[in-house]
C-alpha cells in the first residue's frame, strides 16, 4: 500500500475516533441527569441499643424499632386520637370481645412480600407465646387474646376471652410490631421461640414494613437506615425532602453531643447539656421542646433498713424541694411529678405530690425512732443523665440537715438494670434509693403501675414492693377497661392512693425533651412520637440539600 495513502487512512481514523468521543461526551453531558445527592440526617441518641427483636425487645431498641416496623394503629393519649398504621379500619362487637382489623392492600415488607393477615397473626402470637411460655418480652399486653383468625389475606380477627380495649393494645409501643413470617426461613429456624431467631434480629437483620430499613447495625456506636422506597406512606406524606439515609449515632456524653452539633457532625441532638440550650438558640440553632410521657421515678428499697420503714420513706418524700429540682436539676425541662402516672396520660392525678416540709420530715423520723441516728444511705443514678446526678446532689444536701448521709453512686444504665432486680433475692446488695425512668408500653395506667410496682414484674420493680390490695385493684382495673372504662379509672385512683400512702416510689418529674437541631433540618411536631420521644418519624423530617 502507498505510504502516503496509509498515513491518510490513519489520520482519518484518528479524527473519526476523536469526533465520536467528543460527540458522546457532549451528548452524555447534556442528556444524562447528574447523580442526585443523597439526603442524610445524623441523629444523636444517648443510650446503647439493648436489642431489636420486634416481639421481645423491651428497652432502648425502640429507637430503631419505631422506624423500621409498624403496628396496626397509632394513638395519641393527649388528643385521644387513633391514627391508622397497617390497619386502615377496624371495629369491635358490642361487648368488645371480637375485634376485626382491615389491612392496607398496598403495604409491603422490606423483602417485597405483602403485609397480610397471616403476618399479623404470626407476629402477635409470637409475642404472646414468648411471654406466656418463657416469661420474656412485653407480650403480656395480649394475654386476653384467645384466638387470632385469618379471615382473608387482608382481614384479621381477634377473639378475646374477656372484653378489652384492643385498639389501645394494638397501638402499643412494644410487642405490637408486625413483621414477615419469612424471618423463620431467613434465620434458619422452625420454632418462633428458637433463641437463634432473636440472635438473628440482634445481629441487625429485620423484615419490617416501616419507611426505613436497616443497612448497618452496631448497638454500641451506630445504626444506619435507608429509605424503603416501596413504603405505602410515601404517596400520602409526599415529602420529597425526607432523608434517604438516617444515621443514629450512639453518643452517651452530652458534651460530645454538643460538640458534634457545633461541628456539623450531628444534625439532631437529644442530650446536650441543658444549661447550653439558651446559648445554642442565640447561635441560630433550633429547639423543639416535646412534652413527654417519660418520667423519672425514685424507687425505695422496701426490703433494706432503713428504707423498709414507711416513716423514713415519707421523711425523704417531704425533703424534696420541688421548685429547686425543676430550676436547678432540670433547668426548666421538666414538670414535677404528681402520682406515678405522667401528666396528660390516662389515669394521671393532680395534687399527688408530697409537700416540701422539713419540720414534718423531722417529726416522721422522730416517730420512727430514727432522728439523730446518723444514718447512711445510698442512691444510685444513671451517671450520664445530668438531671439525675443534680437531683441526687440536691437531695444529699437536704438529708444532711436531717442527719442522714447520702452516698451517690453514678453508674451506667446497664449496671442499674442489673442491680435493681436483685432487691428480690439480695436486698442488702441493692442501694436504698434508685432512679428508674419509664415510658409507656400501652396507653393505660396499668402499664406504669404494673411494670414498676407489681410483684409479678421483678425486672423493673426495684422497690421490691408487694401489696396484695394494690395488685388486686390494678389487675381488676385492667380487666375492666374493656367493659367499664370509667370504673376502671376509679380503681386506678384507689391503687394510687395506696402508693401515695406506702411510698415505695415517687414520680420525681415528667420530662420535657428538648431536640436541638441545625438549619439543615426541619423538625415538625408530627415527626415526634407522642408515646416515646426518642422515636423520630423520619418520614416527616425535611433535610435541606
Amino acid at each position: 500500500m502507498n505510504r502516503k495513502l496509509l498515513i491518510g487512512i490513519i489520520l482519518v481514523v484518528i479524527i473519526a475516533v476523536g469526533l465520536t468521543a467528543y460527540y458522546l461526551y457532549n451528548y452524555n453531558f447534556w442528556t444524562e441527569k447528574p447523580t442526585q445527592k443523597l439526603r442524610v440526617v445524623v441523629y444523636a441518641y444517648e443510650d446503647s441499643i439493648t436489642g431489636i427483636d420486634p416481639s421481645l425487645e423491651f428497652d432502648t431498641g425502640l429507637v430503631v424499632l419505631g422506624t423500621v416496623y409498624e403496628p396496626l394503629l397509632y394513638y395519641d393519649p393527649e388528643k385521644n386520637e387513633f391514627m391508622p398504621a397497617l390497619a386502615e379500619s377496624w371495629e369491635a362487637n358490642d361487648n368488645h370481645t371480637i375485634w376485626t382489623f382491615h389491612l392496607r392492600r398496598d403495604a409491603k415488607f422490606h423483602d417485597g412480600t405483602p403485609v397480610t393477615a397471616q403476618a399479623v397473626k404470626f407476629s402477635i402470637e409470637r409475642a404472646l407465646k414468648a411471654y406466656v411460655e418463657e416469661g420474656e418480652g412485653p407480650g403480656y399486653i395480649w394475654e386476653g387474646v384467645k384466638e387470632i383468625k385469618v379471615v382473608d389475606n387482608y382481614t384479621v380477627q381477634f377473639i378475646l376471652d374477656r372484653p378489652m380495649r384492643l385498639d389501645l393494645i394494638a397501638a402499643a409501643s412494644y410487642g405490637a410490631y408486625i413483621y414477615s413470617p419469612k424471618v423463620l426461613e431467613y434465620a434458619g429456624v422452625n420454632d418462633p421461640l428458637d433463641p437463634s431467631l432473636r440472635e438473628w434480629f440482634d445481629k441487625g437483620h429485620e423484615d419490617g414494613s416501616g419507611p426505613y430499613k436497616i443497612t448497618y447495625y452496631d448497638p454500641e456506636s451506630e445504626v444506619r437506615l435507608e429509605k424503603f422506597k416501596d413504603w405505602w406512606g410515601w404517596k400520602i406524606i409526599n415529602n420529597p425532602y425526607a432523608p434517604d439515609i438516617v444515621v443514629i449515632k450512639i453518643v452517651t456524653d452530652s458534651t460530645a453531643q454538643l460538640n458534634g452539633l457545633k461541628s456539623g457532625a450531628i444534625d439532631i441532638a437529644t442530650q446536650v447539656p441543658l444549661g447550653e440550650i439558651h446559648n445554642l438558640m442565640k447561635q441560630g440553632y433550633h429547639v423543639r421542646n416535646e412534652t413527654t410521657y417519660h418520667n423519672y421515678v425514685l424507687m425505695f428499697n422496701t426490703r433494706r433498713y432503713p428504707t423498709n420503714i414507711t416513716e423514713f420513706r415519707l421523711a425523704i418524700a417531704h425533703s424534696i424541694p420541688w421548685d429547686r429540682i425543676v430550676t436547678r436539676a432540670l433547668k426548666g425541662f421538666g414538670v414535677p411529678g404528681s402520682g406515678i402516672i405522667p401528666h396528660h396520660f390516662p389515669g394521671h392525678l393532680d395534687n399527688y405530690t408530697y409537700t416540701y416540709n422539713k419540720t414534718l420530715a423531722r417529726e416522721l423520723l422522730r416517730k420512727a425512732g430514727l432522728l439523730g441516728k446518723n444514718l447512711k444511705i445510698e442512691i444510685m443514678v444513671e451517671g450520664s443523665y445530668e438531671q439525675e446526678v443534680a437531683f441526687a446532689e440536691i437531695l444529699k444536701g437536704e438529708l444532711k440537715d436531717l442527719g442522714i448521709d447520702v452516698d451517690i453512686l453514678a453508674k451506667p444504665w446497664d449496671t442499674m438494670a442489673e442491680t435493681g432486680p436483685k432487691v428480690w433475692e439480695d436486698p442488702n446488695s441493692v442501694p436504698h434509693l434508685m432512679i428508674n425512668d419509664w415510658w409507656p408500653t400501652i396507653p393505660s395506667p396499668y402499664d406504669f403501675l404494673y411494670n414498676l410496682l407489681h410483684s409479678d414484674v421483678k425486672e423493673w420493680n426495684w422497690a421490691g414492693y408487694e401489696n396484695n390490695e394494690f395488685e388486686e385493684l390494678i389487675d381488676n382495673a385492667w380487666k375492666l377497661e374493656g367493659v367499664d372504662y370509667d370504673k376502671a379509672m376509679k380503681l386506678y385512683v384507689q391503687a394510687q392512693d395506696i402508693i401515695y400512702r406506702d411510698v415505695p416510689a415517687i414520680n420525681l418529674w415528667d420530662e420535657i425533651q428538648p431536640y436541638v437541631y441545625s438549619d439543615r433540618v426541619v423538625l415538625e411536631d408530627k415527626a415526634l412520637n407522642p408515646l416515646y420521644m426518642f422515636v423520630v418519624f423520619f418520614q416527616y423530617v425535611e433535610v435541606k440539600g
